[in-house]
């Protein structure tokens, strides 16, 4: 898992070269204009979220590299080890986390406050 700001976002173009398009989506915010729902822009398939905090936060497996980007709101977001969190982030308006594909993550959890997300998933 790699966690960062979104100013730092070309630091990681080396390791992950599809980030130069994803830098470029990101650059005509199209993201915060999609309507919830799948897209794909540039070769490069994203998902738009939005869901209140809380709602389901099961453990899920990252089929693939992907890089999860709040829109609006915040969330608690746990690599998972063991079925147990190993490292808890806040994950909030502009920044991001990358996880490789097989790790285990848990989001949506719910903080001290109600609350609604709105993120986009970006397939790497």
């Amino acid at each position: 898992m790699l966690f960062d700001i979104l100013e730092n976002l070309e630091w990681y173009v080396g390791l992950y070269p599809s980030l130069k398009r994803v830098i470029g989506i990101m650059d005509r915010s199209l993201p915060y204009q999609d309507e919830v729902g799948a897209h794909q822009v540039d070769g490069i398939s994203y998902e738009v979220l939005c869901y209140p905090t809380g709602s389901d936060s099961t453990i899920r497996q990252s089929e693939q590299s992907q890089m999860h980007c709040i829109l609006e709101g915040e969330e608690l977001l746990s690599l998972e080890e063991n079925e147990s969190p190993s490292v808890v982030i806040m994950a909030t308006e502009g920044r991001f986390v990358i996880l490789r594909e097989g790790e285990s993550y848990k989001n949506s959890m719910q903080m001290a406050n109600d609350g609604v997300v709105k993120k986009v998933i970006f397939y790497l």
